[in-house]
């Protein structure tokens, strides 16, 4: 039951200033929405270019396996633990301390980080082969791939120390309340590995290492992007010296199971990745096509809103304030959801015209398409569950609690990966992505279950209502746009106009249906949302 001392009473200036925040939160996703959706558009161009001219082979995955690597590293010390742990200590302290020391605490962390991704870069670089055999024992087979796969690597590997500077950045300018220049980031990386695959990779003895090339050009403009942005909130640019701070040791103590946290989730990448490598040529790369455009839609949408909520969940959880905790958990799952049913649902409903439109060119086949396609499906399912864990994640470590998502992070990883292991067996890669599907629903129950042992000051934050409108309204889309997709062949992909009309019109024209339907059985979350762009616009 919640405690008395806990709850702010709900008074009217209460309701004002919980409007005040969904208007942020909505503001702030729409900066980190519309900077995403350009990063994933050049996402989505770049792997058109890399599927032009490399296709779905041996060197498209050497690279694909490469990059994989330092993306996990960089999720174990960067956005993954590093910054989840780090935004509500620092809000605490600018709360309840001062501004200053904040930014003293800011500056020993990027001394922290630095000194850790330096080791980290150095260790990898050294053992290249050994961790290309850990992320890919199957390739060990092939030694041209291997040692292609390990020369990659080490090249790429020092990524990992600007990645994790562009993250310190993102905690220090999320908790100011400002989004763009971490959301706008990515895009700098594609940008810079397009550039390089035209204009560097024709001219070495190896063109794929022209796209490792770009990945470090992209990481360094990424890291200068923050520069701007940092000196506007006065933080100091030069790191400090760390081991003597207590609050740096705190972050550690909580970092350790956020650490653990995290490893587990990318122990599941390593032994997807590991069953993928055993695979026939081309499945990693079909793997990695539909987990692109998947996370497309997470990270445009859902994660948009995750990002904006994290800050306003840390520092009401630093005043002690449950009742707007509450509020926004309500008003974030909601409005999530209002968007992710009907992706979801138009992804699996559309999977082959969408994978035709955009990989459907040069070496890329029509088979290649079709298994894309079904991977794709598979992967779309695990949306609803992947958006719900992130925003529940944030609450964990907004009340500094890095064990609950480390319990449900066990739980997932040995699900996934027996799963996986099983499943890979029948249906290849499409075996693997039912198999993070699975996990990852796995991983929302158990959240959900730790989240009711607490006993939390917080009544029941969603409505069954809500969400059954919106899946049942997305599930009448994703009947149409699949009966849609069945009427034409999209085996001549983009070079049929015919094609592109068809899905440009069905994707604008679902999309409307489906926000009439939510606007006709009188949505607050659709009708609030509509109410604050047309105000914003002066409709």
């Amino acid at each position: 039951m919640p405690g008395p001392h806990n709850l702010v009473p709900a008074k009217s200036s209460n309701t004002k200033d919980q409007k005040s925040v969904s208007v942020g939160i909505l503001k702030s996703a729409g900066i980190i929405t519309f900077f995403t959706l350009l990063s994933r558009v050049m996402g989505a161009v770049r792997d058109l270019f890399i599927a032009n001219i490399f296709g779905a082979g041996m060197v498209t995955d050497a690279f694909i396996q490469a990059l994989t690597i330092p993306n996990v590293f960089r999720r174990l010390t960067a956005e993954g633990s590093m910054t989840l742990a780090f935004l509500p200590i620092y809000t605490e302290i600018r709360e309840q301390k001062s501004v200053e020391e904040a930014r003293r605490f800011a500056s020993r962390m990027l001394g922290l980080i630095l000194f850790g991704t330096a080791l980290i870069c150095v260790l990898g670089m050294i053992s290249s082969p050994q961790l290309v055999w850990l992320f890919a024992t199957g390739f060990a087979g092939d030694v041209a791939k291997f040692q292609l796969t390990s020369d990659l690597n080490r090249l790429m590997f020092p990524y990992l120390i600007m990645v994790s500077v562009v993250a310190w950045s993102m905690g220090i300018l999320n908790a100011e309340k400002r989004f763009a220049a971490p959301a706008a980031a990515p895009i700098f990386l594609n940008l810079a590995i397009i550039g390089s695959a035209i204009g560097l990779a024709p001219w070495l003895e190896r063109p794929i290492e022209g796209l490792g090339w770009g990945v470090l050009i992209g990481g360094l403009l990424q890291v200068l992007l923050q520069i701007p942005s940092l000196l506007k909130v006065k933080q100091p640019l030069l790191p400090k010296i760390f081991w003597s701070d207590k609050e740096i040791m705190r972050l550690l103590k909580l970092l350790g199971p956020a650490l653990f946290g995290v490893a587990v989730y990318q122990i599941n990448i390593i032994i997807l990745r590991n069953l993928a490598s055993f695979l026939p040529d081309g499945q990693l790369t079909y793997y990695y096509n539909a987990s692109r455009l998947t996370e497309f839609v997470l990270g445009v949408f859902a994660f948009a809103i995750a990002t904006s909520s994290f800050p306003e969940l840390s520092l009401q959880k630093a005043r002690t304030d449950w009742l707007e905790v509450e509020k926004t958990l309500r008003f974030s799952l909601h409005t999530t959801y209002l968007i992710v049913f009907p992706a979801t649902a138009g992804l699996i409903g559309f999977a082959e015209p969408i994978v035709s439109i955009l990989f459907r060119h040069g070496a890329f086949t029509w088979l290649d398409v079709q298994v894309t396609a079904v991977t794709l499906m598979l992967f779309a399912s695990s949306i609803p569950a992947v958006a719900a864990v992130r925003l529940l994640v944030a609450l964990f470590y907004a009340m500094q609690d890095t064990k609950g998502p480390v319990r449900a992070s066990l739980l997932s990883m040995i699900l996934t990966g027996g799963l996986g292991w099983w499943l890979s067996g029948i249906w290849e890669v499409a075996g693997l992505a039912m198999a993070l599907s699975l996990g990852a629903f796995g991983q929302l129950i158990t959240l959900i279950w730790l989240l009711h042992r607490k006993q939390l000051p917080l009544r029941k934050f969603w409505s069954k209502k809500v969400l059954a409108r919106y899946f049942f309204a997305a599930l009448l889309i994703g009947i149409g746009v699949w009966r849609i997709s069945q009427q034409n062949d999209w085996e001549l992909g983009p070079a049929s106009y015919t094609n592109w009309l068809l899905c440009m019109t069905t994707l604008v024209s679902s999309g409307l249906v489906y926000c009439t339907i939510i606007k006709l059985t009188g949505d607050p979350y659709l009708t609030d949302a509509w109410n604050k762009f047309r105000q914003r616009l002066k409709i």
